[in-house]
């Protein structure tokens, strides 16, 4: 009897395991997370803060409201896990250096998200510079711009 009970439990936990496959959630491709997510918030970082001169003089562009700061602090806190998630599987090149250069990338705008926490104008400035080498960096091993994703 012990020994049919056990059966019986064993072919259940298989019949269990024979169910559908849960369907894998849709993931966005390498260049399209680039494109449509890291790329837009380092431009919001990038624009941020620089200096304008012309004819008219040198106009000064910098964060002034709580929503704007929001606005850069929301921009870096995304690229902070978009680094996380380039290491992921799906995303990840398989390489030591594709990992270092996505901890860079979260390494870099965890600087910037702090200027933006301090409302510091002049180390927002700074932490940009260093998120753009971060960027460059990786994008001269890896980037393939002639395959750019359209819409």
């Amino acid at each position: 009897m012990r020994l049919l009970c056990i059966g019986l439990i064993l072919c259940s936990s298989l019949l269990l395991g024979c169910g559908p496959k849960p369907s894998q959630s849709p993931s966005l491709t390498l260049n399209q997370f680039m494109e449509w997510i890291v790329d837009p918030n380092a431009d919001v970082i990038w624009d941020s803060v620089k200096s304008i001169t012309d004819i008219n003089g040198t106009k000064e562009i910098f964060p002034k409201t709580d929503a704007e700061w929001e606005t850069i602090r929301n921009s870096a806190a995304t690229l902070v896990e978009a680094g996380n998630l380039l290491i992921a599987k799906g995303k990840s090149k398989d390489d030591k250096q594709w990992a270092e250069y996505s901890v860079k990338l979260s390494q870099t705008a965890s600087v910037v998200l702090k200027a933006t926490q301090d409302k510091n104008k002049d180390a927002l400035f700074d932490a940009g510079g260093e998120l753009y080498n971060a960027c460059r960096s990786c994008h001269d091993k890896y980037a393939d711009f002639e395959n750019k994703v359209s819409k």
